[in-house]
């Protein structure tokens, strides 16, 4: 049996009081309708009071659904070592009671060294493994646990990993990776910058989520190869992608940051649960609900024009909460969007978020902002120009990856494309304002990227495309 080694510290050590902690978190974590059955959760691993309220998210998300075995895949905190370590145990103990391991496939896994073995001292004091577990006993009750501590992995280590724990994923199986991303400050001996500490880091690790989403392995290593990101879990999130087919989707439930919850950047931790799903539907179908009404656009573009006008004019912001404005459940959620303004019907600028990181009607008051003042290739819109222009907003649904160009329709789908740590990214309007068919558009959205127009052919090139509801000033029905 492995004891707790970190209870009555990471979370509480009385099972009365951890029930209570885990079900506070859970009642308190809102989840939007998933398209399909969760296969993978990320889910940080930090005191519950930092991390708690966001693990349970992802946790959340998978109460409602059966699974007769869950591989958990952590990182070690305080051992190297070379492949994966099982401890030779039948029971994971928590307060909550005994969780029983799946001793055949463990056997079946330890037996394929050098890369599995079992390195006991790895897992004597280690919690990254540890603390999801209440979650999963809380949600899931009766399961199987295949726990694995995940050391220094190179690239034939990463498939080998793979290849031999993939037979044991299947319908009845839930994969828990466990993470924090960008550890920040001194102490954490990563200080790669020192102003807008909160914007940069949340930057930073938005940049590697973009990689996950996508089940981009190379970009998410060479991604840690140019920002140094400390993410403690990088090698079992790596390790995830080489385990989910390419027709999961993937979506970021929540995030936040130890610097935002104590009030102080000088040092911060991240945490986020980001949950995959594997819809029923076909492979390559996107989703197009967005449920949006008019009365809802129209906020929206009343939020973004108030926006414009009032930080172009006095670079200040609109009360959003002055009664204003009827800011509903769907534009609360956290959704992908641009903001684009057009001037006697040429563009003036664009920018906008393909994650969906903030709140919606954040995000278009955000990139409100962006757009009139960031977008090199203009000059910042100035207050003789306001009469003039006009606003659209692009509400994104989540992207997907798809098997190849063929898969693209333009003037339906959004585009992004990648080969080389090189991408760029059209809007599902592009295509159709520039009367461009497939091929020219791919031919556009290469050159875009700094690569050769026919780049789109390269068989490493991966393609995602989205969906977008697109709703402008004057083409909005007037509310009654």
């Amino acid at each position: 049996m492995r004891e707790p080694a970190v209870a009555g510290r990471f979370y509480t050590g009385s099972e009365t009081e951890l029930s209570k902690q885990v079900s506070n978190y859970l009642n308190k974590a809102f989840i939007e309708s998933l398209p399909g059955k969760p296969v993978a959760i990320i889910s940080p691993h930090a005191g519950y009071q930092y991390s708690g309220a966001v693990a349970a998210y992802g946790y959340n998300a998978i109460k409602d659904y059966e699974y007769k075995r869950v591989i958990v895949l952590a990182p070690s905190h305080y051992s190297r070592y070379r492949g994966a370590s099982i401890l030779d145990v039948e029971y994971y103990k928590t307060p909550l009671g005994l969780i029983k391991v799946d001793v055949g496939i463990c056997n079946n896994l330890i037996n394929n060294p050098p890369y599995f073995a079992t390195f006991k001292k790895a897992h004597a004091r280690e919690h990254s493994l540890e603390t999801q577990l209440p979650f999963l006993q809380m949600v899931l009750g009766d399961f199987e646990l295949i726990p694995v501590l995940v050391g220094r992995l190179n690239n034939e280590e990463f498939n080998f990993l793979a290849e031999k724990i993939k037979p044991f994923i299947d319908e009845d199986t839930l994969i828990v990776v466990s993470s924090d991303f960008t550890h920040y400050g001194y102490g954490y001996s990563y200080v790669p910058f020192k102003k807008d500490v909160e914007a940069n880091i949340r930057k930073l690790d938005y940049g590697a989520f973009e990689r996950i989403l996508a089940l981009d392995f190379e970009g998410f290593m060479r991604y840690k190869q140019a920002t140094g990101i400390t993410a403690c879990g990088f090698m079992p999130v790596a390790l995830l992608m080489k385990l989910l087919p390419d027709d999961v989707q993937g979506k970021i439930l929540q995030y936040d940051t130890s610097g935002s919850l104590m009030g102080d950047f000088s040092s911060s931790v991240s945490y986020v649960s980001i949950i995959f799903t594997k819809n029923s539907k076909s492979s390559e179908a996107i989703d197009h609900n967005f449920g949006l009404d008019n009365n809802e656009r129209l906020t929206l573009l009343k939020v973004a024009r108030d926006t414009l006008e009032s930080y172009v004019k006095e670079r200040k912001l609109p009360d959003i909460n002055s009664g204003k404005y009827e800011l509903t459940r769907i534009m609360k959620e956290k959704r992908g969007v641009f903001v684009t303004l057009n001037k006697n019907g040429n563009l003036r600028g664009c920018i906008g978020h393909i994650l969906p990181k903030v709140q919606l009607f954040t995000a278009v008051m955000e990139n409100t902002i962006s757009s009139s003042t960031k977008d090199t290739r203009f000059r910042p819109v100035t207050e003789d120009e306001l009469s003039e222009i006009g606003i659209d907003i692009s509400v994104l649904s989540p992207i997907k990856k798809v098997s190849g160009a063929d898969k693209f329709i333009p003037g339906e789908h959004g585009i992004i494309i990648r080969l080389g740590g090189m991408g760029a990214v059209f809007l599902p309007q592009v295509a159709t304002e520039q009367g461009w068919d497939r091929e020219e558009t791919l031919c556009h959205l290469c050159n875009k990227a700094g690569l050769p127009a026919y780049a789109w052919k390269d068989e490493n090139m991966k393609f995602f495309v989205f969906t977008a509801e697109v709703f402008h000033e004057k083409k909005v029905l007037v509310a009654n």
